[in-house]
């Protein structure tokens, strides 16, 4: 495809909402850029902060988002009666005949080429409004975790929150209506479904009985590029704190290491209070960082120690490859997605959940030079070869893009 913005297909990109602004907005917006190589792109979500808006500013790109912005709503109540997704169609409909910058979402859907769908809150519910000859890609960066597994439905230290059978049961009309939704998505003739990694497809068949492509997501080797200051004695963890992040997994690692903890995504205040709690029982020094600018994160990681992650079945991670490009070591679980990006002891360490005994030996050895060079040399080629940069995901979709156009 030639570069004449004429001839690019216009690409609907869609997320539910940003207000999170984790590694998957984080990503999306990273990637934008590179994929305004092959598409001409509008963007639209229920919640766009500051930060996604500047971005998109910055690389105009033209937004939608409705005049006050959608927040989730929380709690038990909230969850088994599917609010959350019954707003956000809602608000999705309201879009159509007007949005915050005083267009009409319907004229975008008109005059687009294709939609462009990232899961997350808020985002599948915009699949029933897709006109039925407009192709759409579906890129599921996992199952909904809270309807389709029990990980989310822990305190910090796994004990259910409620009695988890009840909760099932309750949350039926919901996991209904997500497995629904996807495969109305999957019965079109002219759409793909794609997981983020070879973990995901997996999921995706066995929750949804459906097959799923592969598009990566990727890393920013600019971003993470530069001089790294002197290390000092601090890992990072990032990720809101929870079961399923790992979050008191973490601090009991630490536990003896002398090493301070930072947490970068903060929590709920009764989360937070546990933590701060369990970290001074276990002697464990901790800093809160609720939200980090990008500047900001790339300080932290390359100034730190290592990179550590104890997720839970993590679908696929964009931290160890952030920390390979930084030059800083990543040391991950060995579950889930991590075991794609880190090959143990050539571009980090991969390690078993509990052993902390092998976790302080690889702490130790990430304090060495000859190895942060080592595993960041081996992450960067791993990045190459995978195809994990913007461009080689640009690609990637615009071949996703013209089979279902075809």
């Amino acid at each position: 495809m030639d570069g004449d913005s004429d001839s690019k297909p216009r690409l609907l990109v869609v997320k539910g909402t940003f207000e999170q602004f984790g590694g998957a907005e984080r990503d999306l917006l990273n990637n934008l850029e590179a994929w305004q190589t092959h598409f001409e792109i509008t963007c639209a979500s229920l919640h766009l902060p500051a930060e996604a808006r500047e971005r998109l500013d910055t690389l105009g790109i033209l937004y939608l988002t409705p005049a006050m912005p959608w927040r989730k709503p929380t709690g038990g109540w909230a969850e088994f009666r599917a609010v959350a997704s019954r707003q956000a169609a809602n608000r999705w409909w309201n879009m159509l005949e007007l949005t915050e910058q005083g267009l009409r979402l319907q004229d975008v859907l008109a005059t687009s080429d294709a939609v462009h769908l990232t899961s997350g809150v808020g985002s599948l519910e915009f699949s029933q409004m897709i006109p039925k000859d407009l192709p759409v890609h579906y890129h599921c960066l996992e199952p909904h975790r809270g309807l389709h597994e029990d990980v989310l439905h822990r305190t910090l230290d796994g004990s259910p929150k409620q009695n988890l059978t009840l909760t099932r049961f309750l949350l039926g009309k919901q996991r209904r209506r997500d497995t629904s939704m996807t495969h109305d998505l999957a019965d079109r003739s002219n759409a793909a479904i794609s997981g983020n990694s070879p973990w995901i497809q997996q999921r995706i068949q066995s929750v949804y009985n459906e097959q799923a492509g592969l598009l990566w997501p990727s890393v920013n080797l600019d971003i993470w590029s530069g001089d790294c200051p002197s290390t000092e004695n601090c890992v990072v963890a990032i990720g809101n704190a929870s079961y399923v992040k790992g979050t008191i997994d973490t601090i009991d690692m630490l536990a003896g290491t002398g090493l301070t903890y930072h947490h970068v995504g903060g929590g709920s205040m009764d989360d937070i209070a546990a933590m701060e709690t369990h970290a001074a029982e276990r002697g464990v020094e901790l800093i809160i960082e609720p939200r980090l600018s990008q500047e900001d994160l790339v300080n932290l990681v390359k100034r730190s120690r290592a990179v550590v992650s104890l997720a839970r079945g993590e679908p696929f991670g964009l931290t160890p490859i952030e920390a390979q490009a930084a030059g800083t070591p990543a040391l991950m679980v060995n579950e889930g997605g991590y075991r794609h990006t880190v090959e143990d002891g050539v571009s980090g360490r991969l390690l078993q959940r509990d052993d902390w005994a092998a976790w302080h030996v690889a702490l130790e050895e990430a304090a060495n030079a000859e190895n942060r060079n080592t595993w960041s040399e081996g992450g960067r080629a791993n990045i190459a070869e995978m195809g994990l940069r913007p461009e080689d995901q640009a690609e990637a979709l615009n071949e996703i893009i013209s089979k279902i156009r075809d």
